[in-house]
């Protein structure tokens, strides 16, 4: 489905936090793509487009707004270190700044971030940026994370729109320290996997920037993401891919439905 003005974009995503979640679906998924240019919008396929999921570590980006907003975390370039602790990824086990732990996905980076918030600033920012439902009532440190928290693709794309509009009620600096932070390296998309190819090659000139997230959730169900932003030519456009399914779903499911779709839509 295409629509051409932004005020019809921006009434669709008029879902507010507390309202009831639509009925899950065992399995499905959601590309969304917003032309920042001419305000044309992309919603196919939309099997969960309006579907509350974990946002798992695409709430990394949130996440890292309310650290600087907060003062929990300094700069980019803050140093947390690594405990020695037992890690699944071996990218994780090494001290990291907030911007290597925004790149390589780092759980336990912002789980000291949410020790450092604690649970009631956790609850402000997440009203104040109207992120999802806004609930972090599960557990301080996994509430994004197959937790109370959830959020819509539609969300996610209200979120993107507000962040990259300027329009979150917050000082600029840590907004554009994060905008920073999530771009990409040439031709890839970078978590705590590894780099991912995406699309490659990229036209000349082009930055994207995005953030990935996976989890397990609910019996027996998982869901992948991936959010960001593409830049080319002076032009940019928003997207959020999801794929939500079985324990089994494809890690990279939502990076190659994104890297298909935007190049299908000759973005990439």
């Amino acid at each position: 489905m295409r629509v051409a003005a932004v005020p019809i974009l921006l009434s669709a995503l008029a879902i507010g936090a507390g309202q009831r979640p639509p009925a899950p679906v065992a399995s499905g998924s959601c590309f969304l793509l917003l032309d920042t240019k001419s305000g044309d919008f992309t919603r196919s396929p939309d099997q969960v487009c309006d579907t509350r999921l974990p946002p798992a570590s695409t709430f990394k980006i949130p996440h890292a707004i309310a650290a600087l907003d907060s003062g929990v975390v300094k700069d980019a370039d803050e140093v947390i270190r690594y405990d020695g602790s037992p890690q699944p990824n071996e990218a994780w086990r090494r001290d990291h700044t907030l911007a290597s732990a925004m790149r390589y996905s780092v759980v336990w980076f912002f789980q000291e971030i949410a020790r450092r918030l604690g649970m009631d600033r956790e609850d402000f920012y997440l009203r104040r940026l109207r992120y999802g439902n806004a609930d972090p009532s599960s557990g301080l440190t996994t509430f994004w994370l197959g937790g109370s928290l959830r959020i819509s693709p539609i969300e996610q794309m209200t979120f993107l729109r507000r962040l990259y509009y300027d329009e979150l009620p917050l000082a600029e600096r840590p907004l554009e320290i994060v905008r920073r932070i999530l771009v990409q390296p040439p031709n890839v998309i970078v978590n705590a996997t590894g780099e991912h190819p995406f699309d490659a090659p990229w036209p000349p000139g082009t930055i994207v920037s995005a953030k990935t997230g996976s989890t397990s959730f609910a019996p027996q169900r998982a869901v992948r993401w991936i959010v960001g932003r593409v830049e080319r030519d002076r032009h940019a456009w928003l997207f959020v891919s999801c794929v939500t399914g079985g324990e089994e779903l494809d890690g990279n499911a939502a990076i190659d439905l994104a890297a298909h779709a935007l190049r299908a839509h000759h973005v990439l």
